[in-house]
């Protein structure tokens, strides 16, 4: 509780864009992603271990697809984040010619979700994405992350292409 006797949920989040001294709290922000996705696949490395590698990769896809990194800023505490590509090229022969926008990664701390935060991060990544050009806008999200799929149908996503998998080996099972 603060001082004046509302509970750090109460408290407003500002979204506002990467700034260099956020990487202590972004970092955060992926372990705690990848070690929730990997309740849906256990063989994705451990957050701790890729985070930081992960990061400055992010910051690659953002030069090289005319991206950006916003967080959410609650007290001077970084409780989420998404990244957003405007311009992803398509590459394959049999996909419509030009880009697209990506929102690549998007994750709320723990404590915070369920607070509209995700759906402000949204959209701020969906104006950044008109903003530059984009005229369609996409997100992938693991298949058994109810929550997550749940969130970005509500928010006016729809299925577009699905990839299923067939565990061949039942010692590396996404679930094992």
């Amino acid at each position: 509780m603060s001082e004046h006797g509302t509970s750090l949920q109460d408290e407003v989040s500002v979204i506002r864009p990467y700034r260099s001294d956020d990487e202590a709290g972004c970092r955060a922000c992926v372990v705690e992603l990848q070690d929730a996705e990997r309740q849906f696949d256990q063989r994705l490395r451990p957050g701790e271990s890729m985070a930081d590698d992960y990061l400055a990769q992010m910051h690659v896809h953002c030069r090289d697809d005319t991206g950006a990194i916003f967080v959410a800023d609650r007290l001077g505490e970084i409780v989420g984040l998404v990244m957003v590509l405007a311009r992803v090229p398509f590459e394959a022969l049999d996909e419509p010619p030009g880009t697209y926008a990506l929102v690549a990664e998007l994750v709320v701390r723990d404590g915070f979700r369920r607070t509209g935060i995700a759906r402000a991060l949204l959209d701020t990544a969906e104006r950044y994405a008109r903003h530059n050009g984009a005229s369609e806008l996409r997100i992938i999200v693991l298949s058994q992350n109810t929550p997550a799929r749940t969130l970005y149908l509500r928010e006016g996503f729809v299925p577009y292409n699905e990839a299923l998998a067939k565990c061949l080996d039942p010692r590396t099972s996404p679930g094992a």
